[in-house]
């Protein structure tokens, strides 16, 4: 049963419990618990962080091709075991033959595969070394369409590979937890690669096979798995509370569902989302509501219409409108606590779901109240010196400034939330670009060599602060994957930070598929334990999961 530990008790006990922990079960499970906001001085929820300490490289440092797809040279064709097979393989100085995406190889007619093992002289490639495999299987084709790792099955000793590089285990290319107990592609210890079990390596052709689209990345196959393992077990456990049945904690875990839903088209995702919907009535908290916190089961709603926007099905966004509506008869922009979005978790609770209003109805109004009250929260809360948000006024006058991660990471997630649905002509379109391009740069600097995002920001290794938080991590590594999707992003310079980010968030994920060290709700950094969960953070760490899906699938 996971340990949702309350609020009130959090603060004296974090630290300690995470260093026990951690040490204990080598970062074996995690969770965080979530407290209410009430009124709207807590808000909606406090987050993680990054570290300074820079960015792990993915894929040992190489680069995917275009799409993740590497294509054989000349079509060659390789064997089980690394040997090239003669014909059509482009030569360079000496001879040497480059393998698409790996290593410059040496001279005389020898091959390096990717991931960067020294080849042997006499023309053979040299497989990444035992449990290297390029990831999800190994099913990623080398230099003229040879597989790592013969039959795709880049299973290593204990059923646990190494994603291509030698970065974080993998089982099948998703990170097992310690001992290798478990990977997200099975749950028999890991010894089962998705590339394999799905037809995986190429032998000849140069193309991919199920695993190993992206370098460092696991396959669509394997995250599929894992959202299968995570969304039930999220579900059993129940609302933390149940006066919080539609509001923004339980409400961010279906936002995530649906997503999963959207990528991966799991029909079961569609029906948990439903139930939840169905069980609410289709209703916002406390409607009538001006509290975007209690508005964000809209975005639930919302999203479920629009996967069937029949008439039939215009109740379930109804209430959301009516809400919504009133706001826009009489909006209050600004970062006041009088006003309605003053503090930075708004910007996800509430806007996502204004614009998908605008796309719902086709009505311009919506979007332009939407425009109005982000730039009046923007403008009050974003220090353009750092790249950053103040989680509200009162943090932006503190000494020394803080920089909530997950505070940081809502307003990322909803700056994607807003984009799905924005038209690009709208005037405040590239505005929403311009803000995503430069928190993401000013995030990786952050990013630790974990691959997560600390909860203060920058104080990643302030007492109690130095463990992962999953929560704030999930939305800032969503974020980062949609504009590289988009196009938004450079994905040579960002790929990296979402692999990493991806590996460091999978050790927090344990074999019965908790997903652990997410922060308790509040207003600030604070610590998370190995074995704290939260509806919410498994939420973020969904939508992640959804988004790198769309970009290996």
């Amino acid at each position: 049963m996971a340990n949702r530990i309350p609020t009130e008790s959090r603060t004296s006990t974090l630290w300690l419990t995470f260093a026990v922990a951690f040490c204990a079960a080598g970062i074996a499970g995690g969770c965080s618990s979530a407290g209410p906001s009430t009124g709207g001085t807590a808000g909606s929820e406090g987050g993680a962080t990054g570290n300074a300490g820079g960015t792990t490289a993915a894929s040992g440092g190489t680069t995917s091709a275009s799409g993740g797809t590497t294509t054989a040279l000349g079509g060659t064709t390789t064997a089980p075991g690394g040997t090239t097979t003669a014909g059509g393989t482009t030569s360079a100085s000496g001879g040497a033959t480059t393998v698409p995406g790996g290593n410059t190889s040496a001279s005389g007619g020898t091959t390096t595969a990717p991931g960067g093992t020294t080849s042997a002289s006499g023309g053979t490639v040299v497989a990444p070394a035992a449990g290297s495999t390029a990831n999800s299987g190994g099913s990623t084709a080398k230099t003229g369409g040879n597989t790592a790792n013969s039959g795709g099955s880049a299973a290593s000793s204990g059923g646990s590979t190494a994603n291509s590089g030698g970065s974080t285990a993998n089982s099948g290319g998703s990170t097992t937890k310690t001992g290798g107990s478990m990977s997200s592609g099975g749950k028999t210890g890991g010894s089962t690669a998705s590339g394999g079990s799905s037809g995986g390596a190429t032998s000849s052709g140069g193309t991919t096979g199920s695993g190993g689209a992206v370098a460092g990345l696991p396959a669509a196959a394997d995250i599929l798995a894992t959202l299968k393992s995570v969304i039930p077990y999220e579900i059993q456990l129940g609302p933390e509370d149940s006066s919080w049945v539609n509001k923004w904690t339980e409400a961010t875990f279906y936002i995530g569902v649906m997503a999963a839903y959207l990528a991966t088209n799991e029909p079961t995702f569609l029906t948990d989302a439903t139930n939840w919907g169905t069980k609410n009535k289709w209703t916002l908290l406390a409607s009538p509501t001006r509290s975007p916190d209690n508005q964000c089961a809209g975005q639930v709603y919302e999203d479920i219409y629009l996967a069937n926007p029949v008439a039939s099905n215009a109740n379930m966004y109804a209430n959301m409108k009516t809400n919504i509506d009133a706001m826009v008869a009489s909006p209050k922009p600004g970062v006041a606590t009088s006003d309605d979005w003053y503090w930075c978790d708004t910007l996800f609770m509430a806007p996502g779901g204004v614009s998908r209003l605008g796309k719902i109805t086709g009505q311009a109004t919506y979007f332009s109240f939407l425009d109005t009250m982000w730039a009046a929260t923007q403008a009050g809360l974003f220090d353009s010196k750092t790249g950053l948000f103040w989680r509200d006024t009162a943090h932006k006058t503190s000494a020394p400034t803080v920089y909530w991660g997950r505070g940081n990471g809502w307003v990322m997630g909803g700056i994607v939330r807003v984009l799905e649905y924005l038209p690009a002509t709208d005037a405040s379109y590239n505005s929403y670009v311009t803000l995503l391009k430069t928190m993401a740069a000013a995030l990786v600097p952050y990013q630790q060599s974990d691959g997560t995002w600390h909860s203060d920001i920058t104080h990643p290794t302030a007492t109690g602060m130095s463990n992962p938080e999953v929560s704030g991590t999930g939305l800032i590594t969503y974020a980062i994957a949609y504009g590289i999707n988009q196009g938004l992003l450079d994905r040579a310079t960002y790929l990296p930070v979402v692999v990493a980010a991806w590996n460091g968030m999978m050790k927090c994920v344990n074999a019965q598929g908790l997903v652990g060290y997410i922060q308790a709700t509040g207003s600030a950094p604070a610590g998370a334990a190995a074995t704290e969960t939260h509806d919410y953070g498994v939420g973020s760490f969904v939508l992640a999961a959804s988004e790198i899906y769309n970009m290996v699938k």
